[in-house]
């Protein structure tokens, strides 16, 4: 599958990373050092249980990329305004972009410029830092994708996409209701948001395994 991560960060660099090693075409949009670390040296992931280095393709012009089968996108919802509009050169008729951003509506901006009938609603489960230019950190066991139609209907695309992230090491659950599902992280990063601000500390470190 042709992959298009837009925002290739912490969480977006590490579902990337994986996708890539899975065999997967994967092009990662970053920019900046972040960008030059990753076409000098490769993506560089650590995790809990070692760490590896992957070589894929990495822009900061969504232009030269072309359609791809799905995009994951993985910017802060604050960058919505200037990131979305540039996704519309790699969508093509059966592309397929799944918002794994925090917020209960953020996958409407892609709706209003990608159209609703290509844009699929998901929540990431999954702690990650971006250690360095070039190197992302996922913490905890916890890794998750959950995501489905906006209907509730299971659909073949979704199960291609849950199939293609499963094998790639990322555990993915279609759900019938993806609604209850962003309103349950919604309500649980509203929770413990006030308690990682005062204790300065993240959620993994206050949950330890």
């Amino acid at each position: 599958m042709r992959v298009v991560v837009m925002g290739a960060g912490s969480i977006g660099g590490y579902f990337g990373g994986m996708l890539s090693l899975g065999g997967n075409e994967v092009t990662l949009i970053a920019r900046g050092a972040h960008l030059e670390a990753i076409r000098d040296k490769g993506l560089q992931i650590i995790t809990d249980y070692g760490q590896f280095t992957v070589q894929c393709d990495a822009t900061d012009d969504p232009r030269q990329v072309g359609p791809v089968d799905l995009i994951l996108l993985t910017v802060k919802t604050y960058h919505n305004e200037q990131a979305v509009p540039a996704m519309r050169s790699m969508v093509g008729e059966d592309t397929t972009v799944l918002c794994l951003q925090n917020g209960i509506d953020s996958y409407e901006a892609a709706e209003r410029f990608i159209g609703a009938a290509q844009v699929l609603p998901g929540a990431a489960y999954i702690e990650g830092s971006l250690e360095s230019p070039g190197v992302v950190k996922q913490t905890g066991d916890v890794v998750e994708i959950v995501f489905g139609e906006p209907d509730g209907v299971a659909s073949p695309r979704g199960e291609l996409i849950s199939e293609t992230l499963t094998k790639a090491g990322i555990p993915a659950q279609l759900s019938d209701n993806i609604q209850k599902t962003l309103w349950t992280k919604f309500l649980f990063i509203a929770t413990m948001a006030g308690v990682t601000a005062l204790s300065r500390e993240t959620m993994a470190q206050l949950m330890p395994r």
